[in-house]
């Protein structure tokens, strides 16, 4: 999945014309899946603050690639209606103006959602491509398509039009290994914020075709990724609630066991003056930490974020600035808190500094810096 750094001609690929084309990467000719030294390491932009947040950049930040193969991303005209200018107060007027390209959306990713295991999913069809976003990875040439960054956050047909569920996460287009040369990855998971596994009937067979991001995210995940060839060699799951140990562990065949790591402690990060405005990572239970020691840049990682209340952007908002650890994460899925013009979630409080344009200018910056990027729920 990394290493050999290839320029992608743009002509061979449908794109939607007048589209700004986002063309990252470091040009490395060689074949070579490993990390550069830290001394040749690119460094991040200073941390500016948008206001008063310390956990919020100002828009745009410069975004520093670090060791991947060469990548090219094109957002759909979808996407760029939201991310091309402000839209705090204009959520549900934009998504309800988008309703039916959101309906091609929808149509593409719930047909391919849950796919035949093994094997590779359909393409688009025109109508469908035009609102899908992708990258061009490496050699192959081929769009790698992935769901347009929206600001409802979630299923964009849900909240403003509630035609969907809050929690149907059948907006989501994940990576797939199938039909690809060459061995598979090893495949990475870490879950901060995996709650339970009770409740699961088959680990294995997790039926998930109705979309539901409700119940436990570890089988859900493990599914998800086996039925595209890319079946989870390491799970990490972190909670910091307190669980029944013995009910965590029940639903896990042993062969699965053997393959997992848990902690029942919360991710421990400094606060975002300390992470973010000086680099400077908790000294115990840091996720920013652990990542470097646990995962190399020739795996394929799959993280999701989902602390409430947690340190989360300080988390993200690391990964997104530096090259060293952005080039260790291929898939994020992320809850981004934010004011979402007057609407409850449940969520703890949080400054209208974070909104839905700083929501989207992260999750941009993970997809130009390499990584795929997704909201969770």
């Amino acid at each position: 999945m990394r290493g050999c750094v290839f320029d992608t001609p743009h002509s061979q690929v449908p794109r939607s014309p007048g589209l700004p084309q986002y063309s990252t990467g470091p040009q490395r000719s060689s074949s070579t899946s490993s990390r550069p030294l830290a001394a040749e390491l690119p460094k991040p932009p200073p941390w500016k603050l948008r206001g008063t947040d310390p956990c919020v950049p100002v828009l745009g930040q410069e975004v520093v690639v670090g060791s991947r193969e060469a990548f090219h991303y094109v957002p759909s005209a979808l996407e760029t209606a939201w991310t091309e200018q402000s839209r705090v107060g204009q959520i549900c007027e934009l998504a309800k103006k988008q309703t039916t390209d959101a309906g091609l959306w929808l149509n593409y990713s719930q047909a391919v959602f849950q796919p035949t295991p093994g094997v590779p999913s359909r393409d688009p069809g025109p109508e469908e491509a035009k609102v899908l976003s992708y990258f061009l990875m490496g050699e192959d040439k081929k769009p790698h398509w992935i769901e347009p960054l929206s600001g409802i956050a979630r299923n964009p047909h849900s909240i403003c039009m509630k035609s969907a569920d809050l929690f149907d996460i059948r907006y989501l287009i994940l990576e797939s290994f199938c039909g690809r040369p060459g061995p598979k990855p090893i495949v990475r998971f870490f879950d901060l914020g995996c709650t339970s596994n009770a409740g699961t009937r088959d680990f294995l067979n997790v039926n998930y075709q109705q979309g539901s991001g409700a119940g436990p995210s570890i089988p859900l995940f493990f599914n998800m990724y086996k039925d595209r060839c890319l079946e989870f060699d390491h799970i990490y799951g972190w909670e910091a609630k307190s669980q029944s140990v013995s009910a965590w562990w029940e639903p896990l065949p042993d062969h699965i066991r053997e393959r997992v790591r848990y902690y029942n402690v919360p991710v421990n990060e400094n606060s975002c003056e300390e992470t973010l405005g000086k680099d400077k990572y908790a000294s115990k239970g840091s996720f920013l930490r652990m990542l470097p020691h646990a995962a190399k840049v020739e795996d394929f990682v799959v993280l999701k974020v989902d602390i409430d209340g947690g340190p989360e952007l300080q988390i993200v908002e690391s990964i997104a600035r530096h090259p060293e650890l952005s080039a260790l994460v291929d898939e994020i899925f992320f809850e981004y808190h934010f004011y979402f013009d007057g609407i409850g979630f449940g969520w703890p409080p949080v400054t209208k500094e974070r909104n839905v344009d700083t929501a989207l200018d992260l999750m941009k910056r993970l997809r130009l810096a390499g990584i795929r990027s997704h909201f969770w729920i």
